[in-house]
C-alpha cells in the first residue's frame, strides 16, 4: 500500500470521513493531515524498536575532517557494536561518555536502526502501522468505546502477525540458545544436579 492515499484513506474510513481520490493533495484537509501525521509518528515509534528490515549490525561510522562522527539523520538508534564502548548520540554526533568528548580518532562500528520511508516498509508492517494510527485517530476524533475495542483487537492481531513474520525472517531456533545446547551436548550429569 502506498501512504498517499492508501494508508491515509484507511485511517479516514475508520473515522467515517470521505477518502481522497487519486493524486489529490491532502493539504488543507484537516483529517487527512492528522492521519498523515499520526502515520508518520507511529511509523517512527514502531521502527525504533528495530526490525530485520531496518537494522544493520556493525555499520561503520567514520570521523569527518574535524574528528566528529556525524550520525546519519535517518538513524533512529545508534549503539556501538562493542559492548564496552560507552558512546551515545548527542547533538547529532557520536559522543564518548567515558572521555566526555565528541572527538574520535578512529571509525566506530555501530548497530543502527534506520527510519525508512513508509512505502519501503514490508506490507505486513505497513498494515500494523496503519491500524495503530487509525486507532489513535479514532480515539482523538470519535472515541466510541465499543468501536475502540474492535480497533484495539485488530491492532493486537496485526502486532502478532508482525512478530510471527519477524520470527520467520530471522529463523530463530531454540537450539541456538547456549543453555539448551549445553544440556543437549552434555555427556555426564554435572555435580550437584540430580534428576
Amino acid at each position: 500500500m502506498n501512504k498517499y492515499n492508501g494508508a491515509i484513506n484507511e485511517c479516514l474510513q475508520v473515522i467515517g470521513e470521505q477518502t481522497i481520490e487519486g493524486d489529490l493533495s491532502i493539504v488543507g484537509i484537516y483529517e487527512a493531515e492528522q492521519a498523515d501525521a499520526l502515520i508518520e509518528t507511529t511509523k517512527e515509534e514502531l521502527l525504533s524498536e528495530g526490525w530485520s528490515f531496518n537494522s544493520d549490525s556493525d555499520w561503520t561510522l567514520s570521523p569527518d575532517t574535524d574528528n566528529y562522527i556525524v550520525v546519519p539523520p535517518s538513524a533512529l538508534r545508534v549503539d556501538p557494536s562493542d559492548e564496552k564502548s560507552n558512546y551515545i548520540r548527542k547533538d547529532g554526533k557520536l559522543y564518548n561518555k567515558d572521555t566526555r568528548t565528541y572527538k574520535f580518532e578512529n571509525s566506530v562500528d555501530c548497530d543502527v536502526v534506520w527510519n525508512i520511508e513508509f512505502d519501503e516498509i514490508p506490507s505486513i508492517m505497513q498494515k500494523y502501522i496503519v491500524l495503530k494510527a487509525a486507532r489513535l485517530l479514532y480515539q482523538r476524533f470519535v472515541g466510541d468505546t465499543d468501536m475502540l475495542t474492535i480497533l484495539v483487537r485488530d491492532e493486537q492481531e496485526a502486532r502478532t502477525r508482525v512478530d510471527m513474520h519477524e520470527d520467520d525472517v530471522n529463523d530463530y531456533n531454540i537450539f541456538d540458545n547456549p543453555t539448551v545446547a549445553r544440556a543437549l551436548t552434555r555427556n555426564s550429569n554435572p555435580v550437584g544436579l540430580r534428576g
